[in-house]
């Protein structure tokens, strides 16, 4: 006995559900000898899996986390039934959660850690035979979901500071200041992030240079392990600036665009995504860097599809990109279920 199955899902024009959105369709089943169910459900299901192998031990352990998002089922047969050959239609139509992360994937094999992460949702079709040495027949098709924003940080101006001492002698003058505002911290995708700084020297040491750049920040939680946290720096926002002497004071303005796949990752306990404006005082040898870090939050929201579209494609005008495998490749390592 056999069963073929084909699951089709009403997608919506981005190709990604929002949490909230309805997820329908029709799954079309066929069988090809007389069969005997009893039980047949349709769900929705929505989890979110985390290994994380530490390599700084010989042992090399293992820690794991999960999370379950969406456990939905429709009992569309609960008793037992007897389906001649042939071939069967169902409906279905479920309901996202508000606030649930969106689909993620993530390997890194870097700086003592092995971690691999996954956050998935899909349709599932099982079938159960009352023949209890029969394992049940399980048909599964994953769906993309996506993030609506759930700011926290400011949507007005907003000032940092930062200072550190620098250790002279005969000196009493011995600090440097970073002095920086934001126009706003939370910023739809493909926004332009507006941001200034002043830096005053008062010591006689030159600082070499201020850097500024975007990083993106994931903060994986395992059970039984401290927080590992992952830093990347975004492409194409790294700038530096000119050397500032003793007694100076430098002041700057940037706007940086936000490439379109960098979003704030939220309503997870196993991971997060973040990310900040770095702006790092850069002194000469045998003296200590330091930096500000500025909190941003980015994401899609409260845009319609006409509006996110014509945001990506601004955005790719403006950095020259016009090869459209270089918008839609996935060049993240897929996890399978057996991989977590």
């Amino acid at each position: 006995m056999s069963i073929f199955c084909e699951i089709n899902i009403s997608r919506p024009a981005s190709e990604e559900f929002k949490p909230g959105d309805a997820v329908s369709g029709l799954i079309g089943y066929e069988v090809d000898e007389k069969t005997v169910f009893n039980k047949i459900t349709v769900s929705l299901k929505g989890y979110g899996y985390l290994r994380i192998i530490n390599r700084h031990h010989k042992e090399d352990p293992k820690y794991y986390n999960k999370e379950e998002y969406v456990n939905n089922d429709n009992v569309i047969v609960d008793s037992e039934i007897v389906l001649p050959i042939g071939e069967y239609e169902t409906k279905f139509s479920f309901k996202l959660p508000e606030n649930i992360p969106p689909s993620f994937v993530y390997h890194n094999n870097k700086n003592g850690y092995c971690i691999k992460c996954k956050i998935f949702y899909f349709i599932q079709i099982k079938f159960n035979s009352p023949d209890v040495l029969r394992s049940p027949e399980i048909f599964k098709k994953e769906i993309k979901v996506g993030t609506v924003l759930t700011s926290s940080l400011l949507k007005e101006p907003t000032v940092y500071s930062k200072q550190k001492k620098i250790v002279q002698l005969f000196s009493g003058n011995n600090t440097i200041t970073i002095k920086a505002g934001i126009d706003k911290s939370v910023i739809n995708n493909c926004e332009m992030l507006k941001f200034h700084y002043k830096v005053i020297n008062d010591t006689n040491v030159a600082i070499n240079s201020i850097e500024v750049k975007l990083v993106e920040v994931h903060t994986f939680n395992a059970t039984g392990l401290q927080p590992v946290k992952r830093y990347n720096k975004v492409k194409e926002t790294k700038s530096r600036t000119a050397s500032i002497k003793g007694g100076d004071i430098q002041k700057k303005h940037f706007e940086i665009i936000v490439p379109f796949d960098k979003k704030t990752l939220q309503h997870s306990k196993i991971v997060s995504r973040d990310y900040f404006v770095k702006i790092r005082v850069l002194l000469p040898l045998f003296r200590q860097n330091f930096a500000l870090y500025i909190p941003i939050e980015v994401g899609d929201e409260n845009l319609t599809e006409t509006e996110l579209f014509e945001s990506r494609r601004s955005y790719w005008e403006v950095m020259d990109e016009c090869k459209v495998n270089k918008v839609i490749n996935d060049k993240e390592h897929c996890i399978t279920n057996n991989e977590i």
